[in-house]
């Protein structure tokens, strides 16, 4: 079985380097935080990105991006704010496509609940929020060229599950990345909904988040020194589905990739 391999690049100062530091330590491709201020693309003209291109073609190194997640969210409904982040993410896939980035991850983000006294969390507005999630994710998929949208499993609920599967119900050009630590809610216990949904839908998933997590450190740490069990996402591997080593820095990620394939004798 053909799997590549990548890591999760946020300390290498420059593309270059991180191009440079993923042939270093034999991977298949380098994944780009867009959330990094030193890969903010906005300001890189088309021959910046064509150097680039190049120079990852000539060290036989594949790019993927991971869209901004933490301050962000498709759920976002101010009507400014909203298109801001549009445009943005616009602005990203058609970059992404100049240099030739094989896929994009995304988070949904979260919305308000508006929780009331006496009950548990559920959505209000609910409706309105599942609109608003389609929409935008309509919009990327749209945008989105040659550059693959792929969801993932962060903060998935009811709501986002079921505008992935309307959006797979309607043939779009949606895909899926698995994020195995965040597939945990604690240890040894797995959130059932979103497994059995990847697994539903796992001719859809481009792209596997390899970390382990543990109760001291919590997620990103090396595998092997958590509490995830990797044999659960095995029969998810196949060439289609890049494995990307989010431990950092990447002397872990190669360590991480390494007991990884010992673990489950790849």
């Amino acid at each position: 079985m053909n799997i590549k391999t990548g890591y999760h690049s946020i300390y290498s100062k420059t593309y270059f380097n991180g191009i440079a530091d993923a042939k270093k330590h034999a991977f298949d491709f380098a994944q780009f935080d867009l959330g990094v201020p030193a890969y903010f693309l906005n300001e890189l003209t088309t021959e910046n990105l064509l150097e680039i291109k190049k120079y990852a073609a000539d060290n036989a190194v594949e790019i993927t991006f991971h869209s901004p997640g933490d301050n962000t969210s498709l759920f976002s409904d101010y009507p400014l704010i909203r298109q801001g982040i549009l445009d943005e993410f616009k602005l990203m896939l058609e970059k992404a496509n100049i240099i030739g980035a094989r896929h994009m991850t995304f988070h949904t983000g979260v919305y308000s609940k508006f929780k009331k006294s006496g009950e548990k969390t559920k959505p209000f507005y609910a409706e309105h929020y599942e609109t608003v999630l389609y929409e935008n994710l309509k919009t990327l998929i749209k945008s989105s060229g040659d550059v693959l949208v792929c969801v993932e499993n962060d903060s998935l609920d009811d709501i986002a599950r079921r505008v992935i599967r309307r959006l797979i119900n309607e043939n779009e050009k949606i895909y899926l990345t698995l994020d195995t630590a965040k597939m945990y809610i604690s240890n040894k216990k797995i959130n059932e909904e979103d497994f059995a949904f990847y697994q539903k839908y796992s001719d859809r998933i481009r792209e596997i988040h390899i970390h382990d997590k543990n109760g001291t450190f919590g997620s990103h740490q090396n595998v092997g020194e958590g509490y995830v069990d990797f044999s659960l996402f095995k029969p998810f591997f196949n060439e289609n589905t890049y494995m990307n080593f989010e431990v950092r820095p990447v002397e872990c990620a190669k360590q991480s990739k390494d007991k990884l394939f010992e673990i489950l004798n790849l």
